[in-house]
């Protein structure tokens, strides 16, 4: 939509239009206020409160402020739209399921004419203006106490930033808006510098913040208060000293554009200053939560909102809310014969996690004790004759236990990953690749290369809902109703997301002391999310890299497949900060693992063993095969090979109709 519009919208809206919409949340508040309201010849209409009588009643703008924990960020869903975006999975080709199909964002396949259409631009200024009203409004409610009027002046203050970073992360910079705008405003509002953008929402960060300590009130489980704003504070101040590094780097004046339009990506304030100002924000939340024991029972259990980790947990149960079910669109596709019964679990469309994400849970060494990667352990090295190519970076080997590989993993590596050969639901996944030629029909169940003649060629229509990196997702499935199987896939999951959790704090504390050299406070945050996952402290003799990698490699693993996601973003700024035109990661396929197996063979469909290995001393056996392979298909391939990608490009409907706004550089 063009922004002139909407923000003329924003403004000659009635705010009787914002209105009716909360008349469900608080019906009993709202009805009681209609009865007094409504004219008694049935002249007034019965289903809204005018405006003025609407801040009459302190129950009803308690809903209102309510009404805001209904918004959340576009990527925020059970396709993992972002993890798709970045290294950390793949979605299908399934034409039937356009979701898991994300090429026009990762192939860069947009531009000012088709801009892209996964963007949190409609109605962001209406929830801007929606929260406008509340500052403007809530101190004019009568009977409102101080505290509750503190709590809901800091719950607005904190939307509006969180409103504008998500925009942020899109376009880097927008026109801000403060205040309920009128028909005498001046329509066509510039975009602000990425700096004032940043700056604005720190403040309004810190606004919410004096008003929540004023409160004193104890936030309600999934409402957010003074510790997660200083979490967002630490987030927003991350972000912006990666901006500001990249403004140090000159990264924008190099694009092709205006002048004006490279200022607004210029910083007068040094990436130190924000550095500092996350490294505070985060320090403040220290302590006052811990890292859950198990890290599993965060996503695949019913209890994660009440997790000691859990800051602001969004809360779905089948009895009350939808809308976040990714054991209807994740997990193994096909049938289950190693069973009495043969059951389908058929869901249609998944997010593959990659082996550049797997490759990132350690393994420990069965010899020494040490948690590596999990190709330089001497069981891996000893029992499946592998190695990586120093070339390729690629693993080829074999052996009799393959699984060897999937054995003492880092302990998040099972709470998040399916891979061959673990159960599932009661059930054996299946991933390996049947390496005969002549036939389909006696083939691995749940891959989408079941056969090595389909490895020519990206998958099919149907095909494309097996995995084709050899894994799907586990975080959040729950595995319920094992003994019904895939029967219960549609029910609505009683889970939990988290938009913030304590292990954030600990990290983005971790990233700001890195950068402002506070090197023993950094690595014992490092540590304590090392320790939870079941490994020992940081030794970059073991590993082979310094402490500022191996933060980024467990900030990966940490948050693989959160909803909304980061690491996509995490890639954009760090990237950024230093200046590379290239991010590498979104630059190139998806890495896969491929096991090659020997198939029983059947005659028929539907007879025999479908999915059983042919076993030592069967005829055909020969030793499994496992081989990394990166897929390079134009349709998996992801595309970041030119600076201007850092941003979205404005439509250019959008620039011929709004006096004065200018484009992106590069676009």
């Amino acid at each position: 939509m063009k922004i002139k519009n909407r923000i003329n919208k924003i403004q000659y809206m009635q705010a009787s239009k914002c209105f009716r919409a909360i008349k469900h949340v608080a019906f009993s508040a709202l009805a009681a206020t209609c009865l007094m309201a409504c004219d008694p010849l049935g002249l007034d209409p019965t289903d809204k409160v005018a405006e003025d009588k609407f801040w009459e009643n302190k129950e009803l703008a308690r809903s209102y402020v309510d009404r805001y924990y209904l918004w959340a960020p576009v990527t925020a869903n059970h396709f993992f739209t972002s993890e798709q975006w970045s290294d950390n999975a793949i979605g299908n080709d399934d034409e039937d399921n356009n979701n898991f199909r994300q090429t026009k964002i990762f192939q860069r396949a947009y531009d000012a004419l088709t801009p892209p259409g996964t963007a949190p631009w409609d109605g962001q200024y209406k929830n801007i203006r929606a929260v406008n009203i509340g500052i403007e409004r809530l101190p004019n409610v009568p009977g409102i106490t101080e505290n509750e009027l503190n709590e809901m002046l800091g719950e607005c203050y904190f939307f509006r930033a969180w409103l504008y970073f998500e925009m942020e992360q899109y376009w880097g910079t927008v026109p801000i808006v403060d205040r309920v705008l009128d028909v005498m405003d001046e329509t066509m509002i510039p975009r602000a510098t990425r700096q004032e953008l940043f700056d604005f929402m720190l403040a309004d960060l810190d606004k919410a913040i004096g008003y929540f300590k004023a409160s004193g009130e104890t936030p309600e489980l999934g409402k957010v208060g003074l510790n997660a704003t200083e979490l967002v504070k630490s987030r927003v101040a991350l972000y912006a000293a990666c901006a500001a590094e990249a403004s140090s780097k000159g990264l924008y004046d190099k694009l092709p554009g205006s002048d004006e339009s490279k200022a607004l990506f210029r910083f007068t304030n040094t990436a130190d200053h924000y550095y500092q100002l996350a490294f505070t924000a985060a320090g403040n939340v220290l302590g006052k939560y811990s890292l859950d024991k198990n890290y599993a029972n965060l996503f695949n259990s019913d209890a994660g909102n009440v997790s000691p980790e859990a800051i602001w947990p969004v809360m779905f149960d089948d009895q009350k809310r939808n809308g976040f079910n990714p054991s209807y669109h994740n997990g193994p596709h096909g049938y289950y014969y190693e069973r009495e019964s043969a059951e389908e679990w058929n869901v249609r469309g998944s997010a593959f996690p990659t082996q550049d994400l797997v490759d990132c849970y350690y393994q420990q060494d069965e010899a020494d004790g040490k948690w590596k990667k999990w190709w330089e352990t001497s069981q891996v090295r000893d029992g499946m004759n592998g190695s990586v190519d120093p070339q390729t970076g690629m693993f080829k080997g074999s052996g009799e236990n393959y699984r060897v590989m999937y054995e003492k993993r880092d302990k998040r590596f099972y709470a998040t990953i399916i891979y061959d050969s673990c159960f599932y639901a009661g059930n054996v996944v299946r991933t390996w690749i049947d390496d005969t030629r002549n036939k389909e029909m006696y083939s691995a169940l749940h891959t989408g290369f079941s056969v090595t003649t389909l490895l020519d060629a990206p998958t099919g229509r149907h095909n494309s809902s097996k995995t084709i990196t050899g894994y799907y997702p586990r975080k959040f499935l729950q595995e319920k109703n094992t003994n019904t199987g895939a029967s219960d896939k549609e029910t609505q999951r009683k889970t939990c997301y988290f938009m913030l959790r304590y292990a954030e704090v600990l990290l983005n504390y971790a990233e700001a002391a890195i950068k402002l050299n506070k090197t023993g406070e950094a690595q014992d945050a490092i540590n304590q999310i090392r320790n939870r996952a079941g490994m020992d402290n940081f030794d970059p003799k073991v590993v082979g890299h310094d402490l500022w990698e191996e933060y980024k490699l467990q900030r990966r693993v940490e948050f693989a497949y959160e909803v909304p996601g980061q690491r996509y973003y995490d890639l954009l700024r760090w990237n950024e900060a230093e200046g590379n035109t290239v991010i590498e990661e979104l630059n190139r396929g998806p890495k896969a693992m491929m096991i090659f197996r020997k198939g029983v063979e059947i005659d028929q469909l539907g007879e025999g063993k479908k999915g059983y290995p042919v076993a030592p001393g069967e005829e055909g056996y020969f030793v499994p095969r496992i081989e990394t392979r990166r897929f390079e298909y134009e349709l998996h391939m992801k595309v970041f090979d030119d600076a201007k990608y850092y941003t979205f490009p404005f439509s250019k409907s959008l620039l011929e109709s709004y006096q004065g706004f200018v484009q992106n550089p590069g676009w």
